[in-house]
């Protein structure tokens, strides 16, 4: 597979140029010439095969790696997903449900695979991270009760990658449907609700993927430009509808998010972690803004174990009762 970057969609490059450096010699991200499409029954199909072994042959597509199921099993173990059913038509993905409870260390360590990186300070590139997720996904879904499609996927991210497997995985054919994302700062959703990026904003790493995928390689150069100028973007006429298109933004606050832990807990009897929490909160807004109740999925990538003395101030109880109730 061939690979360009966000700010030139003629020079190509290989992939093993694209895993090691986040970015190509023009300053953008790497992204595949052109991303492969599975067909409706080559989906349907996945079922028949184990977790890992999907998650090995998207892979495969990507790489032109052999990597096998035993490959993934090695990092993940054979079901590295749980499912939780919360009510109100919303599943949890708990994605941290490997050998290394965190799904991070997870795709540091198959990305090292990945790129034949033994060095104990391996470094996961922005597409290698992507990819991981995007192969991921396809996993979850085929696990999926085809009656719940499409979905919409929640999630909450600070550097946008997630949000942008996600886009990718519904170009390749997953039956998604809305992309909610949420921050706890408002660059995102200046963008996709204001169609500005403003010069005190934090912009998000992997954004300008979404400018380059919805508004094209050029205006994404624009985008870079006025940012690198210290100016503020604003889309052009006609523009925001195509960034809008399946795509939601929300931003919730510090308090919302000690708020939601407790509530989630006395509701569902489900324990949160603050990123679980933000997305979840995104969930109920954009619900609530836009009637939507298809069926939703939440993905979570860290244990609520990874920030036990938070999560265990908000429930006003002690880590140690907490832990009893996550199970750890």
């Amino acid at each position: 597979m061939l690979y360009v970057t966000t700010r030139n969609k003629y020079d190509t490059y290989t992939a093993f140029k694209a895993n090691q450096s986040d970015r190509g010699p023009d300053g953008g991200l790497y992204l595949p010439f052109r991303f492969p499409e599975l067909t409706r029954e080559e989906i349907q199909e996945l079922p028949q095969l184990s977790f890992c072994q999907r998650v090995a042959n998207i892979l495969n597509l990507f790489f032109g790696t052999q990597l096998t199921a035993w490959d993934v099993e090695l990092y993940a173990g054979k079901n590295p997903v749980k499912m939780v059913p919360m009510g109100r038509r919303v599943l949890v993905a708990e994605m941290w449900r490997n050998y290394d409870q965190d799904f991070a260390r997870f795709m540091g360590r198959l990305s090292a695979r990945i790129c034949e990186d033994a060095s104990p300070d391996h470094k996961i590139t922005s597409w290698v991270g992507i990819a991981i997720r995007i192969a991921m996904l396809f996993g979850i879904f085929a696990d999926l009760p085809a009656a719940q499609m499409p979905m919409d996927i929640v999630l909450a991210t600070d550097d946008f990658s997630a949000p942008m497997a996600v886009w990718y995985a519904r170009d390749m054919g997953l039956p998604i449907g809305n992309i909610i994302c949420s921050h706890d700062n408002p660059c995102v959703w200046n963008l996709i609700h204001q169609g500005e990026v403003r010069v005190d904003d934090i912009v998000p790493e992997n954004l300008e993927r979404l400018i380059a995928a919805t508004l094209g390689v050029e205006e994404n150069v624009r985008f870079c430009e006025t940012r690198e100028q210290g100016r503020i973007y604003a889309t052009r006429t006609g523009m925001l509808e195509p960034l809008r298109k399946g795509m939601y933004a929300t931003v919730c606050s510090q308090d919302r998010i000690n708020a939601t832990i407790p509530s989630v807990y006395r509701m569902a009897s489900y324990v949160m972690g603050p990123q679980t929490a933000l997305a979840y909160s995104g969930l109920q807004d954009y619900r609530a803004r836009t009637g939507e109740t298809r069926q939703a999925l939440l993905l979570a990538d860290k244990s609520p174990v990874a920030d036990v003395k938070m999560v265990a101030d908000c429930m006003e109880m002690s880590e140690y009762r907490l832990r009893e109730i996550i199970g750890e």
